[in-house]
């Protein structure tokens, strides 16, 4: 019993060694999706609180997503997320992409809960969106000019 255990504190040790991903880039603020959209200060607590750690190239990890195997399983959400969408990259998209995320996929994934998702906020509960917060998103987006590039 003592090799089984010794075995599985040397293999949790050294999995600790391996990071097939960090979500720590060198950020270009220029394409930020909340610069480039000129949010103000409220929107921008709300949207780095709630989505950043997952849609942007900058994630604030805690202690605990540090530690492999839940680092992996952190990791690969993360790069889920950023291929659905990045705000780190919202520069970058032309006009049409803007108002398709504005006009459908954001407001409709947090009417349905869908974002932020129930495994993230049962570690950051802050990142809840509350009925004050959404009606805020949903006034400011709809004051955003997407004819615009």
């Amino acid at each position: 019993m003592k090799k089984i255990l010794l075995v599985i504190a040397i293999v949790f040790i050294a999995m600790q060694f391996y990071r097939p991903y960090e979500n720590s880039n060198n950020v270009d603020n220029s394409k930020d999706f909340l610069i480039v959209e000129k949010a103000p200060k409220e929107i921008v607590e709300i949207f780095k609180t709630s989505c950043y750690d997952c849609h942007s190239n900058h994630t604030e990890y805690e202690w605990y997503d540090n530690i492999a195997p839940l680092s992996w399983y952190v990791d690969s959400n993360i790069k889920r997320a950023k291929f659905s969408l990045n705000f780190s990259e919202w520069g970058d998209f032309p006009s049409w992409r803007r108002l398709l995320f504005f006009q459908g996929a954001i407001p409709y994934d947090i009417d349905i809960k869908k974002m932020p998702p129930q495994n993230y906020l049962l570690m950051h509960s802050d990142a809840e969106l509350s009925s004050d917060k959404k009606e805020q998103i949903a006034r400011w987006i709809s004051n955003i000019d997407f004819t615009k590039e």
